[in-house]
């Protein structure tokens, strides 16, 4: 315990320091993101918490004694996340030149590593079958790539508020670090809880609150991205290697929300025959906001979503509750959702269509 709660101190101070560095050198060096159309915030703000982050957990994990032995294969991933989203951040890179680098660190992370998705679940494959099949451990190994550069995307899409990426993974970091915990993972347990307090440290110059109405900086894309995959590294680990594992349908409720608007998003833009990537303001923390609450109101409802839902994995997998009937539940976040973009939608036909019949009549 005293080593763990020492890694945490040096996490949280190690990333409070430099933040308050790199947010006076970012403006010299163009890290500043302006206010758009789609963006929910006002004047220049510094993009240099995903550095910031990135630099304190590797100091954090690999420098300070003791050290956590993170793997390499990981660290070498997220600096690629990490150095492509800071080019992103400056020069607005296209998608696919971002997604081949995404699917590079993801390849890496998992070939270099030696390990993919292990428990599917009872409903699903198990790892011996997998492992015994050669076909089956190629599409899983695809399986597992694409997980882990939908979760970094999702993280990245997401980060549309203050404090709503920062704390969806956060919530996220907590519950794995209690499952491991629970399931006796020494050094999984310290390197989450790092983690953890590195983004918390993050979040108190990202968070509003009452004193303070708007973010001193932002993380950018070189801080979802490289969370994003983080938080994908971990499910995957929890999910595979020695026994006990957790299902990985049921890590999934810990990061359900971005997944689920991701996909969602997803498939209206190819619906109505645009990019996947293309920007609109049809994000969850878009719509709620045009119901009407504020920006901190709506990251704290989505946020305080993503806790209760990472609690159903993490007492899932206390009292042994059966992996199919989590894996069913998971149509109940959707189904929140799904409601969501509906009321919204019909919402936004409602106004075009009542707009016109108001101007002929003013």
């Amino acid at each position: 315990m005293p080593t763990l709660a020492a890694h945490l101190l040096n996490g949280f101070l190690l990333a409070v320091v430099l933040v308050v560095w790199m947010q006076r050198i970012a403006p010299r060096l163009g890290m500043v993101d302006h206010p758009t159309a789609r963006k929910a915030h006002e004047g220049v703000i510094p993009v240099c918490g995903g550095l910031a982050m990135f630099a304190a957990y590797v100091i954090g994990s690999c420098v300070l004694a003791p050290p956590l032995r993170a793997p390499w294969s990981f660290i070498g991933a997220l600096a690629i996340l990490v150095a492509v989203g800071a080019l992103d951040d400056r020069l607005n890179l296209r998608p696919l030149l971002r997604l081949i680098a995404q699917s590079i660190a993801a390849i890496a992370m998992i070939a270099l590593g030696g390990h993919m998705i292990g428990n599917f679940g009872s409903a699903f494959l198990d790892a011996q079958t997998v492992n015994a099949d050669p076909i089956l451990s190629v599409l899983v190994f695809c399986i597992t790539v694409l997980f882990v550069v939908g979760l970094t995307n999702a993280f990245n899409m997401i980060d549309g508020l203050d404090g709503l990426a920062g704390g969806a993974a956060a919530s996220a970091l907590f519950w794995l670090a209690l499952m491991a915990s629970f399931l006796g993972r020494g050094n999984q347990i310290t390197q989450l809880f790092l983690l953890l307090a590195v983004v918390l440290g993050f979040l108190v110059f990202n968070m509003r609150h009452r004193w303070r109405p708007r973010a001193l900086v932002f993380m950018g894309d070189a801080g979802s991205t490289m969370l994003g995959a983080a938080i994908a590294y971990f499910i995957i680990d929890l999910s595979s290697g020695a026994q006990p594992t957790v299902p990985f349908p049921v890590l999934l409720w810990v990061c359900i929300i971005p997944v689920v608007d991701t996909l969602s998003l997803m498939i209206r833009r190819l619906h109505s025959g645009r990019s996947p990537f293309s920007p609109d303001r049809w994000h969850l923390h878009h719509l709620i906001l045009d119901r009407g609450l504020t920006h901190a109101a709506t990251t704290g409802l989505i946020v305080g979503l993503s806790i209760l839902f990472g609690a159903v994995a993490y007492i899932g997998t206390v009292f042994a509750i059966s992996d199919q009937l989590l894996t069913v539940g998971l149509l109940l976040p959707v189904a929140v959702h799904s409601l969501v973009v509906w009321m919204s939608v019909r919402r936004a036909r409602l106004l075009r269509s009542t707009t016109p019949t108001q101007e002929r009549l003013g």
